[in-house]
């Protein structure tokens, strides 16, 4: 067996996918084997598919959905649901990734080095057509972290499957929510609860590219109050420290991630929205009052970014965050830079 599989999920990537599967079989670590989804492709991503197994026929799997499933989250699962991850550890990529030669080794060597069950690396976020950086994140985590946690920190790890391998008994029989916007949220949260450590790599590892037409631009309502109530549901069963990590991850994602993409989606009546955004945090969270990760001295210890987020919440309950989106969307395109938080 290998001592890591890998999967990656592929639709329409013909300008892609070569690429990175090149830039996987140049890996300084070799002791993976690769499972390719593709999601119906309509154009040369199954052709370059099987082209890439006549070179390593004993290396690649191949599914071949027979309907395009129309999300991430159902491809990934018919991955986990097809009995062909068979590495101690394995990791998600998607076909249009670009990562370093070192990815694979710096990861693996991380988790086992610290016994670590999870081992996330730092990336960055660089347009597609120009190449440009527009951000480096997953910086600055601890080298290990026992889990739980006596801090905030789980709230602010990235959220995306791609830049983390797990170990695959941790995951375990997870599968993704089926909706379109942060089905791997509650997912991977419930994965971490269950680990002893998690590593981190501070190098960045992979490149995610930033492309016009994305789910971000066009995310639907009905999505974000599913992702919103799987979060509640989440915070509802768990305990402690737990329950307050939830909390806060569901005002950085509800309150700031889903506002700025609903303020991005024309059909979105983002007045409204942002309304009823505000009644939920009420209704749900009697405005995360009794997180004692949402207080002023907590978030402050994060910098800036910490000041803004508590600012953000200040808005929230005087309503008049949507002058914040306002402000925020007309600096960060007239100062072309992309905040995360």
């Amino acid at each position: 067996m290998p001592e890591i599989t890998v999967v990656i999920t592929a639709y329409q990537l013909e300008h892609y996918l070569d690429q990175c599967l090149k830039e996987l079989f140049d890996q300084t670590f070799q002791d993976f084997d690769l499972l390719l989804v593709d999601d119906c492709s309509k154009d040369r991503t199954r052709e370059i598919i099987e082209q890439w197994k006549l070179k390593y026929p004993e290396r690649i799997k191949t599914l071949f959905l027979q309907k395009n499933l129309g999300m991430p989250s159902k491809t990934r699962n018919a991955a986990l649901d097809s009995g062909l991850i068979d590495g101690r550890y394995f990791v998600f990529l998607d076909g249009d990734d670009a990562i370093e030669p070192f990815f694979l080794e710096k990861l693996h060597t991380a988790a086992v080095k610290y016994n670590a069950q999870v081992a996330i690396c730092a990336y960055d976020r660089v347009e597609a057509e120009s190449g440009r950086r527009l951000c480096e994140e997953m910086k600055g985590f601890p080298a290990a972290l026992d889990i739980p946690p006596n801090n905030d920190i789980l709230a602010f790890v990235n959220t995306s499957p791609w830049n983390k391998l797990w170990e695959t008994s941790l995951f375990g029989d997870g599968r993704f929510p089926l909706f379109k916007v942060g089905e791997e949220v509650v997912l991977q949260f419930t994965r971490y609860v269950k680990a002893r450590r998690i590593a981190f790599v501070d190098d960045v590892l992979i490149h995610y590219r930033v492309r016009e037409g994305s789910v971000i631009s066009n995310t639907p309502e009905e999505s974000i109050w599913q992702f919103a109530n799987e979060l509640k549901s989440c915070y509802d069963s768990q305990n402690d420290i737990f329950r307050e990590t939830v909390a806060l991850m569901t005002f950085l994602h509800i309150g700031i991630s889903m506002a700025l993409r609903a303020a991005d989606n024309p059909d979105i009546d983002l007045k409204n929205h942002l309304k009823k955004t505000s009644e939920f945090f009420k209704r749900e969270f009697a405005w995360f009052r009794t997180s004692r990760f949402l207080k002023f001295r907590s978030l402050a210890k994060h910098g800036f970014k910490g000041v803004a987020l508590w600012a953000c919440l200040c808005a929230y309950r005087v309503r008049c965050f949507g002058l914040v989106l306002h402000v925020f969307r007309f600096a960060t395109s007239k100062l072309h830079v992309d905040i995360k938080f």
